[in-house]
C-alpha cells in the first residue's frame, strides 16, 4: 500500500502535512517519500522500516542531562 498526495501521506503517518513535508526535507533520516513525475510518493513498507530505524536511533542517543 501507498500514498501518493501529502495529504494521504499525512493521513498514513498519522500527523500534519506540514511536518510531512519538514521531515522530508531532513537532511539526516528523511522521511522516505519520493517523487515520481509530479506525484510525491510514500510505500508503507519504507515508512514502517524509517519508523523502525528513527526508534532504534532515539533509542541509542544519550539526553544531554544524563551525559553530564
Amino acid at each position: 500500500m501507498y500514498a501518493e498526495t501529502w495529504k494521504s501521506i499525512s493521513v498514513m503517518v498519522q500527523r500534519s502535512e506540514r511536518w510531512c513535508r519538514y521531515m522530508a526535507k531532513q537532511a539526516a533520516r528523511p522521511l522516505p517519500v519520493y517523487k515520481v513525475g509530479g506525484i510525491v510518493r510514500l510505500d508503507e513498507s519504507d515508512f514502517q522500516r524509517w519508523i523502525g530505524e528513527q526508534k532504534r536511533a532515539s533509542a541509542c542517543e544519550t539526553p544531554a542531562i544524563m551525559a553530564a
